[in-house]
């Protein structure tokens, strides 16, 4: 009589290709490796002070969030800075996370770069128009004029 030997239950070290090995070679994947880490870290730290002071604060304060509540906040530089990193991370850890996503599911390789063009011609418009309003953004204007107001 024959015994069948099962084989163990392999335990994968990285099921999942959200959480991929750090590169070795060094150069630009090693450093959007690093980045995604440190910007994730970042953007946890600012987006839940964000979320605290703009939507819990200003509720428990009896305050509103309008052009003049802005308009306070960002005659101080401290906010324009806060705002301005909070943007700059969030575009490039979401930029660079749509661009390891599409390269993991893009197999033909001429598709797969215009896709990541587009994306980061898009993204880098965006970003751009946003840095334009915090860094120009002129507190001393009481004047609200536009379609909405």
């Amino acid at each position: 009589m024959t015994t069948l030997t099962r084989r163990p239950r392999v335990i994968y070290s990285n099921p999942s290709r959200a959480a991929r090995p750090r590169p070795e070679a060094s150069g630009r994947e090693r450093f959007w490796w690093f980045f995604m880490r440190i910007s994730g870290l970042a953007l946890v730290i600012l987006a839940l002070g964000h979320m605290f002071i703009m939507h819990v604060l200003v509720e428990l304060t009896g305050g509103e969030i309008d052009f003049a509540f802005v308009q306070s906040r960002w005659g101080s530089p401290f906010w324009r800075i806060y705002d301005f990193l909070l943007l700059v991370f969030a575009f490039l850890h979401g930029a660079n996370g749509a661009r390891i996503v599409i390269a993991d599911y893009v197999a033909n390789r001429r598709a797969r770069s215009i896709v990541i063009g587009g994306l980061l011609i898009i993204s880098g418009i965006w970003l751009v128009l946003g840095m334009l309003v915090i860094l120009f953004f002129d507190p001393s204007v009481h004047d609200v004029a536009g379609p909405l107001s």
